[in-house]
């Protein structure tokens, strides 16, 4: 059976449409590494305060700030 002009043109494509479908997945995919990576690292440093708990006339005493950084 004779191959028709239609499918010698797709079969020689397909090398150039599979590096077009390639190219869009790992687009995508560093995209998502990217933007995950830019997160953590512009996460802020928050320090963990204890402070202390109110009195129950609800008035505050004195508040203690403790920093700690890790």
């Amino acid at each position: 059976m004779k191959k028709s002009n239609r499918q010698l043109v797709l079969g020689s494509l397909q090398p150039l449409l599979f590096c077009i479908g390639m190219y869009f997945v790992v687009l995508i995919f560093s995209v998502f590494v990217c933007s995950s990576l830019y997160r953590v690292m512009k996460t802020k440093k928050q320090p963990l305060a204890m402070q202390q708990t109110e009195s129950k006339a609800g008035k505050t005493t004195g508040t203690a700030l403790v920093a700690i950084f890790k």
